[in-house]
């Protein structure tokens, strides 16, 4: 047993145990039986990976599996291990309350007389505020180059587009109302202004300008948004319901503001096929942040593509440049904020906005 915070532990105490003890204060551990079911998990194991000891004892690892490493990936460490070999690698984990987190692990068998392995010690240390760096960091080269491109398509593509769709409409005006030929132009039309959203939602992604700030009145913006989304087509059978509470207020920027909640209600809209309930409300999330969430009552998401969402380009949707949420992530995290996908109550999806409570004076 690990022994309590600044105990004393005298020379006669049993040496495992002193190891065991070190051990602990330093590493996030775990023991598990021949067919993987867990026998042992220290303080840290509980503590990270947000279960309880007696939620976690008997369970095997799937129980943190986040759907991230390929199944020839975890036979190849079951293989490893089973052989008696001592196992090295970088693991990503799935937390009870959803959240991601990365372990660098070592598992080492225990084996017997026979040299079979009766039982593993998994030890582990949390990577995860380095592994996030290390994707800040291609997140920054991948915008260089992406911005780069915007430019050139901007220039190469944009502007031919206008010059195109004008053409096409004066076409149009040469056909009569019902001729075959002008609904044909009509469908160009909407091609094309497809293909120019997807230009648009590439330099929005690529160039999120300078975020400029100014005291903003939560409760107010978001009446303000629910009033004018109420009047989209696409939300004329949605139920908004907006819950806020009183004088909150943050610094931020308004329009960048707005173009990440059009954005995130009019995807939950999607969801539910344009008709449904949608869920908007406004707390504080402790003293100095508040948290504003937009939830659908649609199919939801499952959880191993909760994060990949987020990635520019994935898209769930039949039509879609998968930029809308990377976008609003951006935005978010420019203002010192996070942006997370979550299970809404009772079903469909819930996307959390985290923003730092920033009173004005």
């Amino acid at each position: 047993m690990p022994y309590p915070s600044g105990v004393s532990i005298s020379p006669s105490t049993d040496e495992p145990e002193q190891v065991r003890y070190a051990l602990d204060q330093a590493a996030i551990v775990a023991i598990t039986d021949v067919p993987g079911r867990i026998t042992y998990v220290n303080e840290k194991f509980c503590e990270i990976s947000k279960y309880s000891r007696e939620e976690l004892l008997g369970q095997d690892h799937r129980i943190l599996n986040s759907g991230y490493h390929s199944e020839e990936f975890i036979r190849g460490l079951w293989r490893t291990i089973a052989r008696g070999q001592i196992w090295r690698g970088e693991l990503r984990n799935r937390a009870k309350d959803g959240s991601i987190y990365w372990v660098d692990t070592t598992i080492v068998p225990f084996l017997d007389e026979h040299g079979k392995p009766w039982q593993y010690m998994a030890i582990r240390y949390d990577i995860t505020e380095r592994k996030r760096h290390e994707q800040r960091l291609r997140d920054q080269a991948a915008l260089t180059t992406l911005g780069e491109m915007a430019a050139v398509v901007a220039h190469e593509v944009r502007n031919p587009l206008a010059g195109i769709r004008g053409g096409v409409q004066l076409l149009a005006s040469l056909f009569p109302d019902a001729a075959d030929g002008r609904e044909l132009i009509g469908e160009i039309v909407a091609r094309i202004d497809s293909l120019n959203t997807v230009v648009g939602d590439l330099l929005a992604f690529a160039r999120i300008r300078e975020i400029k700030p100014v005291p903003l009145d939560v409760p107010s913006f978001l009446e303000d948004m629910a009033a004018s989304l109420r009047l989209d087509p696409a939300m004329s059978r949605i139920d908004l319901r907006l819950t806020t509470e009183p004088e909150m207020v943050v610094a931020a920027d308004v329009d960048q503001l707005r173009l990440v909640f059009t954005n995130l209600l009019l995807n939950a809209a999607q969801a539910m096929n344009g008709e449904g309930r949608i869920d908007l409300t406004a707390t504080r999330s402790g003293q100095d942040r508040l948290a504003l969430t937009v939830a659908d009552a649609g199919p939801g998401i499952p959880a191993e593509l909760r994060e990949r969402v987020l990635e520019p380009f994935f898209t769930t949707k039949h039509r879609g440049t998968g930029l809308g949420l990377p976008t609003a992530k951006r935005i978010v995290e420019a203002h010192g904020g996070e942006l997370a996908l979550t299970d809404a109550p009772g079903g469909g999806t819930a996307v959390r906005v985290i923003l730092p409570r920033r009173v004005a004076s």
